[in-house]
């Protein structure tokens, strides 16, 4: 049980007197553990670091001892590996969990050797790869922003081959087929279950699509006009973007795109072979730091983005070191913040829950399976995690049975418990672990029966 299972908050109830005073003295309990302040804002993160040094560097190693170089694009694989963009070292990183510890080895590029060379393991070449990828085979895709190309890297046996799969070229028109296409600073890159990628290019201020046909990979423009910058909603090259940072699709065939240079959060929407953008979060050439719905929200340069299997957005929102979530509510998009302050400049990274932890410069953002957020830090070249902690939910009282419900991430691993006595340290589990098949979970109990109790929820590492 890691430390963090510690944070989820206790609810009770009373053995004595009538029923009323009974769920009061519940209440009490309920308000006095402090669950309250997260009811009311909504599901908290509890942050920890698993892996580098404020001090940059390039050493492989276990949880703080390794070290990174500006790190800013992170991916995840379905075994729950990570794997991150070491831009300033020019190298490929993996983060892999050991029981409780994170180890972090190198799959592909040498430190402090830039280049372009294909190859194998550390004899490839990479030149500020920004964003990663991974695919459901656990091939690893990789922006690799300064040579203008889009790398494969594919594990075999136990090497990490790295080829180029598209850029290099200098034609007139920057969409074709395997290294006949151009990029412009490729940035953020992703692939949906189907295969097919995504990148967003930077200079070039458009959303690129790579499908492999045969042997072959075809590269074409899905939204913006390569090379100008700007901002219009509307279908295809009609539409017009501004830096955009991260692109990243739900399981709908929507994509999302942080729009870096309009502060805003885009959405490509497939409408038969053409593609609709809309801007769904922000407002344009407003940065700034308020959470809000719709236009009401504020961000201020964007990085990269994720999206989890329920279709919320979560954002690295680079100048105001924080971590933002974009739920859907109805026809409107809600921005929250889940991690720092915005506009914080306390950048000395801290770990906690929410508003308590402090960012610098965060930029890469993946989410699992379990709901579990994944962030790199350019500014303190670490790597953080963000569990959702369960969250108290108002309780029922029926015919002497209380029900106890609490907001949970769908995935997560968690443990009913329950103790007659806070000031002791002996839990008991009520059941076994369970696996949370959906957002809200619930456990009854008499009240007529036994001295009282309180409960918990506590997450399963």
């Amino acid at each position: 049980m890691s430390e963090m299972t510690a944070k989820s908050s206790p609810l009770g109830r009373h053995q004595s007197g009538n029923v009323p005073s009974r769920l009061l003295v519940f209440l009490a309990a309920w308000l006095a553990a402090g669950v309250s302040e997260y009811w009311a804002r909504g599901q908290a993160y509890w942050w920890t670091t698993i892996a580098g040094s404020v001090n940059p560097g390039s050493a492989d190693g276990t949880n703080g001892d390794a070290a990174f170089n500006w790190p800013t694009g992170v991916a995840l694989d379905s075994a729950g590996n990570v794997y991150l963009a070491d831009r300033g070292n020019n190298t490929i990183r993996r983060i892999t969990p050991v029981g409780t510890s994170w180890v972090v080895s190198t799959i592909a590029g040498s430190a402090g050797l830039s280049g372009s060379s294909d190859g194998t393991n550390n004899a490839a070449r990479f030149n500020f790869p920004t964003g990663v990828a991974v695919d459901s085979s656990g091939s690893v895709y990789v922006a690799d922003t300064h040579n203008e190309r889009i790398r494969r890297i594919t594990l075999l046996g136990t090497n990490w081959v790295v080829k180029t799969i598209a850029g290099g070229g200098a034609g007139p028109s920057p969409d074709g087929t395997n290294l006949d296409t151009s990029f412009n600073s490729p940035n953020g890159i992703s692939v949906d279950s189907n295969g097919r990628i995504y990148v967003a290019e930077t200079d070039g201020s458009t959303i690129r699509s790579i499908v492999l046909n045969g042997t072959n990979w075809v590269v074409s423009t899905m939204a913006g006009n390569w090379g100008h910058r700007g901002y219009a909603d509307g279908t295809n090259t009609a539409a017009q973007l501004n830096y955009p940072s991260g692109a990243a699709p739900d399981n709908g065939g929507d994509v999302f795109v942080t729009d870096q240079g309009n502060a805003v959060i885009r959405k490509l929407a497939p409408a038969g072979t053409n593609w609709v953008v809309s801007t769904i979060a922000g407002l344009y050439a407003n940065p700034g730091t308020a959470d809000g719905t719709n236009s009401d929200g504020r961000f201020r340069f964007p990085g990269g983005l994720g999206v989890d299997s329920g279709g919320n957005l979560y954002i690295a929102d680079l100048n105001n070191n924080a971590i933002r979530k974009i739920t859907r509510a109805g026809t409107n998009w809600v921005v929250s913040t889940i991690g720092g302050v915005c506009g914080s400049v306390d950048v000395l990274y801290r770990d906690g829950i929410g508003s308590a932890a402090r960012f610098s410069g965060p930029n890469g953002v993946a989410v699992d399976s379990r709901g579990d957020v994944y962030v790199v830090e350019v500014g303190n070249n670490l790597i953080r995690r963000g569990v959702p902690l369960p969250t108290a939910q108002p309780p029922t009282l029926t015919n002497s049975t209380l029900t106890l419900t609490w907001s949970v991430a769908v995935g997560q691993l968690l443990q009913f418990q329950y103790t007659t006595n806070l000031s002791q340290t002996d839990w008991n589990n009520s059941g076994g672990q369970f696996v949370a098949t959906s957002s809200s979970i619930s456990l009854s109990d008499s009240i007529n029966s036994g001295p009282q109790r309180y409960y918990r929820v506590l997450v399963m590492p």
